[in-house]
């Protein structure tokens, strides 16, 4: 049987986990809302883009769109809020595989196993 300092040194240690998962989650979550927030303006960037490339379009502008240096500009800007969001999913990546190493301690019994969030894309 168990003695009460035992129990009070599984609950510290068990509430230790908590914690740190929570900690773990949370840093998770101010990545996804900052990937939301690319993806808006990625969204936004390409709906400019469209906009932009429609109308001259419909004016018969086709000739010489893509030496265009407004139309170069928006594709650059496209290009770049691409490229933060793959860095934005990497370091969520990093995140969820550090909180996973940590959140793995054979010694601990049953319902103590790796931290297995569930990380799904945004579309």
């Amino acid at each position: 049987m168990a003695t009460k300092q035992q129990i009070a040194e599984m609950l510290r240690g068990r509430l230790a986990d908590v914690a740190e998962r929570g900690r773990v989650l949370g840093q998770a979550l101010g990545v996804r809302a900052d990937m939301a927030a690319t993806r808006r303006r990625l969204r936004a960037a390409l709906a400019d883009l469209g906009e932009e490339v429609h109308t001259r379009l419909r004016a018969g502008q086709e000739q010489g769109l893509a030496a265009d240096e407004k139309i170069r500009a928006m594709q650059d800007q496209v290009d770049g809020l691409k490229a933060e969001l793959r860095l934005q999913e990497m370091e969520l990546r990093r995140i969820m595989q550090e909180g996973i190493r940590r959140g793995e301690r054979p010694e601990e019994g049953v319902g103590a196993g790796p931290l297995r969030p569930e990380v799904g894309g945004e579309g």
